[in-house]
C-alpha cells in the first residue's frame, strides 16, 4: 500500500513539473515583439532568480548583446524588470523556438568551450573529437568567424551518434514497394524527398528500380548532408564523385594527394560513394589561358558560391562545352566562387580554333631532348602476326589431271604419277594476301613508312619484324633469342592471350611494350612498361555518359531496352547516366520527364509517343552489344525522327555494322566517341596517302593509318628521350593521321593507356564532323 501512494505521489509530482513547463512556454510564447533602429526584440520580464547568464542560455544570445540592448543592467537585475532581448529576423533563436525544434530534431549533451587566442575550428574538432560541421551547426556565430572568449556549445559525441542512428532507424519506417510506373524522379516528386538522399537509404537503386522492390523513403526532406572542413572557398572547387571512381584517378587528375582530400572531406575516411561532392584544391591545377581573344565578344559572369556549369549553360541559354571552350582552365578542373568568367554571346560568331595556352607541369631532367641520340643505334621488334607460311602458298592454285595433261612438256605415264600430289600447281595470276593476315600488312606498311620519316629525320634504327602466326609456342621461343633482350622498343602482338608472356618478359628487361590494336586484356594495371593504344570499353563509356550529361542534361533521356542488359557493360552506361543526370539539378526544376527506361520487347513501336517531347530533343541510348537489337532499334527511331527530333549517342563499334543504312546515322543524328577519326583534309594525313599510293601501289586503310601513328609515335619518343621515355608524354606531341594519343597511368605502379578521344557526330546534311576531347582531363565533367 505504501509503495502505491508513493507511486501516485511521484507521478502527481511528474505531472506538476509538465503542466510548469508548459505555462512557461505558454507565457514565453506570447511575450510582445518590438523594432527599433531596423533591429527586432522581445520584451521579457524579469523573473525572481533570473540572471543575465540565464537569459542569454534561454534566448541564445550573447551577455554582451544584451548589455548593450539593456544599458541599466551594469547595475543589476531586478524582478519585474523589463529588458530588450535582440534576436534574429530569423527563426530558432529564443527559447520557445529552441522547445519547438526539439520535437523535431533531439539535441545531444552539450560541453562548453571558451575560445582561445590561436584557436581553429579544425583544432577545437579535433580535441573534441567531433566535425567542423557539427560545431558550426549548434554555433552559427562563427561561420563569421572565431573570437578570443567566444563561447562555444560541444556537442557529446556519443549520443550525437545514437541520434544519428535513431534517425535512421526511423527513416526505415517509410517503406515504398516498387511498381511498374516508379522511377526514382516520380518517387522524389511523390515523397518531396531529394533523388540523393533517396539513394543514400537505397544504394541499391541506383542499379534501376525492380517492380516488388522495398524503397526506404527519408523521414523528412533534406539533402545529404557532406561532411567537410570549413575552408576559404577561393582556390577550392567542387568535384561530384561517380560510381567506380578511386582516390588514385583523382590523385592523378588533380595533382593533390588522398590525405589533403580527406583532410578537407573527412567524409572520404569511409571511402569514395558515388553523389559525393567534395571540395578539392586548385593549386595543382595548370595555369590555362586564352590567347588572342577579344573579351568584348563574351559576356563576364561572376561566379557565385554554389554555381555549377549547368546552372550557367541553363541561364544563359548555351552549352557547357561552349563555355569550356573559352574557359579552358574548366576543362581541368570545376568553378571557383569569386573567379570571373567568359560566356559565349548567342548571336556573336566565335572566332576558331581558341588557342588556349597550357603551363605544363615541371617534366623530370631525364625529359630533357637526348642530342646524343642521333649517334645511337636503336632495335625495334614489330610481333604481327603475318602468316608467312600461309602467304606463301595462298597464290598456288592446283593443276587437275586434264591441265597437266595439256602440257606438252609432260607425257601422259609423267602425269599419271603426279596425279594427287600437292605440290603440283600453277601460280595465280592476280595474286591476293590470305585474308587473315590482310589488315596486319596494312599495320606493317604503315610503321615503314613510320620508320622512313624518322630516317630521314636522322634517327637510326632497325625494324625487326616477327612473325606470330597467332602462336604461343612461337611468342614462347623469341623471349629466349638474344636479339630479343636487346630490343628497346616492343610493339605487339597483337591479341591479348599472347601479350602477357611478353608484357612479363618486357617489364623484366625494362623495355617498353605497346599493345597497338587490341583494347582488350588488364596489363596496364600492373606492368609500368606497358601502353595501350586502343582504349578500353570501361573508359569509352564513361566519357560517354559525360558527354551525355555535359551536352544533352536538360533534354529527355531515353533509354531503349531492346532485351536484358544489365550483365552488359552497356549498363554501366545507363548507370552512370543516370546519376549524372540527376546530380545537375535541372531534372528537379523542368515538368517535362527527362530519363525513362522504356522496354521495346515489352512495349513495342507504339507506346514510345507517351514519352517523346516534341519541344525538346529526345536523346536515346541503346544498352545493347549485338548488331541485330541495334539495327532494329536504329530503324525505328529514323521511323520516329520524321515526327520528334531525335539524337542517339552510340558506341564506336556502330561504325562497323554492315546491316544498318548509313543514312539511317545521319537520320538519327548519331553522335559516338571513338579513339580515330581520320582528317582527310590536313596536311599529314594528305602526305601519308600520297607516299602510301607511291610506295605500294594500294589504298590505305584504317589499320595503315594505325601502324605509320604507332610508329611514328613511339619511336619518336625513344629517340627524344630513351627508353625511359614513359613520364615524358605528357610533353610529346606528334602530329598523327588519324588519332590523338595522350597517356596516362593507370595505377600507381601501372602503366598506361590511351585517353584521346573524339565526339564524331553524324549530321542531318550527311556530313560526319569530329570535334576532339579536351587533352588530360578528356570529357571530363568536374565542378558539377
Amino acid at each position: 500500500m505504501a509503495k502505491f501512494f508513493q507511486t501516485r505521489y511521484i507521478m502527481r509530482y511528474f505531472f506538476l513539473l509538465v503542466c510548469l513547463s508548459c505555462f512557461q512556454v505558454l507565457a514565453l510564447s506570447q511575450q510582445r515583439k518590438i523594432s527599433e533602429n531596423g533591429k527586432t526584440y522581445i520584451i521579457h520580464t524579469v523573473k525572481k532568480g533570473e540572471t543575465i547568464f540565464s537569459l542569454s542560455k534561454s534566448y541564445n544570445v550573447d551577455q554582451k548583446e544584451l548589455l548593450n540592448a539593456n544599458s541599466n543592467l551594469i547595475f543589476g537585475m531586478k524582478t519585474g524588470q523589463e529588458l530588450k532581448v535582440p534576436v534574429s529576423d530569423s527563426p530558432s533563436t529564443t527559447f520557445v523556438e529552441q522547445k519547438q525544434n526539439q520535437e523535431q530534431e533531439r539535441l545531444p549533451k552539450f560541453y562548453t568551450y571558451k575560445v582561445k587566442r590561436k584557436n581553429t575550428l579544425h583544432s577545437i574538432s579535433k580535441v573534441y573529437g567531433v566535425s567542423i560541421d557539427d560545431i558550426v551547426k549548434y554555433n552559427p556565430d562563427v561561420k563569421r568567424g572565431l573570437r578570443k572568449g567566444m563561447v562555444l556549445r560541444i556537442p557529446d559525441v556519443k549520443e550525437l551518434l545514437e541520434i544519428r542512428k535513431h534517425q535512421q532507424e526511423q527513416a526505415q519506417k517509410n517503406i515504398h514497394k516498387v511498381t511498374g510506373d516508379d522511377t526514382l524522379y516520380s518517387l522524389s516528386k511523390k515523397y518531396d524527398r531529394s533523388i540523393s538522399s533517396i539513394l543514400e537509404l537505397n544504394p541499391e537503386a541506383e542499379e534501376g528500380l525492380k517492380i516488388g522492390m522495398e524503397i526506404r523513403i527519408p523521414e523528412e526532406k533534406k539533402e545529404v548532408i557532406v561532411e567537410r572542413v570549413s575552408v576559404n572557398q577561393e582556390g577550392f572547387f567542387t568535384h561530384l564523385v561517380e560510381s567506380g571512381e578511386t582516390f588514385w584517378q583523382l590523385e592523378r587528375r588533380y595533382g593533390t594527394s588522398r590525405g589533403e582530400l580527406v583532410h578537407y572531406n573527412p567524409v572520404l575516411k569511409r571511402g569514395l560513394m558515388a553523389g559525393l561532392r567534395i571540395q578539392v584544391p586548385a593549386r595543382h591545377i595548370p595555369d590555362v589561358q586564352l590567347a588572342n581573344v577579344d573579351e568584348s565578344q563574351f559576356e563576364k559572369h561572376l561566379v557565385k558560391a554554389g554555381e555549377t556549369l549547368y546552372n550557367l549553360a541553363t541561364v544563359y541559354e548555351t552549352k557547357i562545352s561552349e563555355i569550356k571552350k573559352v574557359n579552358p582552365v574548366l576543362a581541368y578542373r570545376g568553378l571557383i566562387a569569386g573567379e570571373t568568367i567568359l560566356i559565349p554571346q548567342k548571336d556573336v560568331v566565335q572566332p576558331l580554333p581558341v588557342r588556349a595556352v597550357v603551363e605544363e607541369a615541371e617534366l623530370s631532367e631525364d625529359c630533357n631532348p637526348n642530342f646524343g641520340a642521333a649517334f645511337k643505334n636503336y632495335k625495334v621488334g614489330l610481333l604481327l602476326p603475318l602468316y608467312l607460311e600461309a602467304n606463301d602458298t595462298v597464290n598456288h592454285v592446283k593443276l587437275t589431271l586434264e591441265e597437266i595433261k595439256e602440257d606438252s612438256l609432260l607425257t601422259v605415264q609423267y602425269a599419271d604419277a603426279l596425279e594427287g600430289k600437292r605440290d603440283t600447281f600453277s601460280i595465280r595470276e592476280e595474286k591476293i594476301i590470305y585474308p587473315r593476315s590482310a589488315n596486319f600488312m596494312h599495320f606493317y606498311e604503315g610503321v615503314l613508312l613510320a620508320v622512313d620519316s624518322l630516317q630521314r629525320a636522322g634517327m637510326n634504327v632497325k625494324l625487326q619484324v616477327y612473325d606470330t602466326n597467332q602462336d604461343q609456342q612461337v611468342i614462347d621461343s623469341l623471349i629466349l633469342l638474344d636479339e630479343f633482350r636487346n630490343l628497346d622498343l616492343i610493339i605487339g602482338p597483337v591479341f591479348p592471350h599472347l601479350q602477357k608472356t611478353v608484357a612479363g618478359f618486357a617489364g623484366k628487361n625494362r623495355i617498353p611494350m605497346v599493345s597497338p590494336l587490341s583494347s582488350g586484356g588488364d596489363l596496364e594495371k600492373n606492368n609500368p612498361y606497358y601502353f595501350k593504344v586502343n582504349p578500353n570499353k570501361d573508359l569509352l563509356i564513361r566519357n560517354t555518359a559525360r558527354y551525355l550529361a555535359e551536352e544533352f542534361f536538360d533534354k529527355n533521356l531515353i533509354v531503349l531496352q531492346m532485351g536484358e542488359y544489365k550483365h552488359l557493360p552497356e549498363a554501366d552506361l545507363v548507370k552512370l547516366s543516370r546519376e549524372k543526370f540527376f546530380s545537375t539539378g535541372f531534372n528537379t526544376e523542368a515538368n517535362d520527364v527527362l530519363f525513362r527506361e522504356y522496354d521495346f520487347q515489352k512495349e513495342g513501336f507504339w507506346g514510345l509517343p507517351r514519352i517523346l517531347s516534341k519541344n525538346r530533343e529526345n536523346v536515346f541510348i541503346i544498352p545493347s552489344q549485338t548488331e541485330a537489337q541495334i539495327s532494329v532499334a536504329i530503324s525505328n527511331l529514323n521511323s520516329v525522327a520524321e515526327e520528334y527530333p531525335v539524337t542517339l549517342v552510340g558506341m564506336s563499334n556502330y561504325q562497323r555494322y554492315r546491316s544498318i543504312q548509313p543514312e539511317y546515322y545521319h537520320h538519327v543524328k548519331l553522335h559516338l566517341l571513338s579513339p580515330y577519326f581520320a582528317e582527310y583534309c590536313s596536311p599529314q594525313t594528305n602526305d601519308f596517302i600520297y607516299r602510301f599510293r607511291n610506295e605500294f601501289k594500294a589504298e590505305p586503310n584504317q589499320f595503315s593509318f594505325q601502324g605509320y601513328d604507332v610508329g611514328l609515335y613511339f619511336m619518336s619518343a625513344l629517340y627524344k628521350y630513351g627508353k625511359d621515355f614513359a613520364d615524358c608524354l605528357s610533353s610529346h606531341h606528334v602530329n598523327l593521321t588519324q588519332g590523338d594519343f595522350n597517356f596516362e597511368k593507370q595505377s600507381r605502379f601501372g602503366g598506361y593507356m590511351n585517353q584521346g578521344l573524339y565526339v564524331v557526330s553524324y549530321n542531318p546534311d550527311y556530313t560526319i564532323t569530329n570535334k576532339k576531347s579536351p587533352k588530360k582531363a578528356g570529357l571530363l565533367m568536374v565542378g558539377e
